[in-house]
């Protein structure tokens, strides 16, 4: 092998490594976010929200990584395709630590208000979505269409748990007088969930990386397409 290839196989597997620990921070910010928001735990909320800025600070690391190796070893066919997803894939990474934080955010606002509690969905969907996360990593760094085929059609169950959490809050506003505390408590619930709907989209977004990575063509598979939204 080339000294030209080594490097370029060296250079690979440290960007790899790099979004690995990235997708299992933005992992963790996720489950200290539900903690946060379960407990009333306001400490463990803005060690979420002082982490945001850690995973904006991985993400531009590996963008310039990932660069420097474009620049310098000027890889074609599948190298550029994985190299153009990563970037991508590190986006949506960076995207998920930020909805975390936004659960984090309302966690704060709540205090001890324990309505989120009585939304017990909320935890199955933080499940879904790690899950969901965790697979559409695997699947694009094992190259593995089937899985993140399969990992994208568990968006469905997502946007149904959403939809019920939705329907049920949105039926609670209606019996309170808007401006109320308990008005307001609903409608930070309502953001938490809307924010781990988020992050299933973003899982799906990494699932379709994974696509373009193997068969070099850009599939939509299920959802909206968001890699380019806030």
């Amino acid at each position: 092998m080339s000294t030209v290839r080594l490097t370029y196989s060296a250079d690979r597997a440290d960007v790899l490594d790099r979004l690995r620990l990235q997708q299992a921070r933005a992992d963790r910010s996720i489950v200290d976010a539900m903690q946060a928001l379960l407990r009333r735990d306001l400490v463990l909320a803005r060690q979420v929200c002082e982490a945001d800025h850690d995973a904006k600070q991985v993400r531009y690391a590996i963008e310039e990584a990932v660069t420097s190796i474009i620049a310098l070893q000027q890889p074609v066919a599948g190298d550029l395709r994985e190299l153009m997803s990563i970037i991508a894939i590190t986006l949506n990474l960076e995207r998920i630590a930020g909805h975390a934080e936004g659960i984090a955010r309302n966690a704060i606002f709540l205090e001890d208000d324990p309505v989120a509690a009585t939304e017990p969905d909320l935890w199955r969907m933080a499940d879904v979505v790690r899950e969901m996360l965790q697979s559409a990593t695997r699947s694009f760094l094992e190259r593995d269409q089937r899985l993140a085929r399969f990992t994208a059609k568990r968006d469905d169950e997502v946007d149904e748990l959403y939809g019920d959490i939705h329907e049920r809050l949105i039926a609670r506003l209606a019996g309170v007088e808007r401006g109320a505390e308990e008005f307001d408590a609903i409608t930070h619930v309502l953001w938490c969930s809307h924010n781990l709907e988020r992050i299933g989209d973003r899982a799906l977004n990494i699932c379709e990386r994974t696509i373009f990575q193997v068969t070099g063509r850009f599939e939509r598979l299920t959802g909206p397409d968001d890699e380019a939204a806030s």
